[in-house]
């Protein structure tokens, strides 16, 4: 099996959303297989911010589904966008 990494920006309901205790939780939050890559605090317009997270992980079926749940199943997430999977 290879390799798959998977980049996600990670969208809040509002501007007061604090994305610091997000990126400290977010090793619990996902698969105990998945290994963060890259998480990046973004600035977007009138206040509001972003999380561009990358991820890598073996090439299980299911595993970036899983991935993908988990990461729209946090408080406070309204969206999540896939921005690139690909295999390593």
């Amino acid at each position: 099996m290879g390799t798959v990494a998977a980049v996600y920006s990670i969208m809040p309901e509002d501007t007061e959303f604090d994305f610091e205790s997000l990126v400290a939780k977010l090793p619990t939050l996902i698969p105990t297989n998945v290994r963060i890559a890259r998480a990046d605090i973004v600035p977007m317009a009138f206040g509001l911010k972003k999380l561009d997270a990358a991820f890598v992980m073996e090439d299980a079926p299911g595993l970036v589904d899983k991935l993908e749940e988990s990461l729209r199943a946090i408080p406070g997430i309204t969206n999540v966008e896939t921005e690139d999977v690909s295999l390593l």
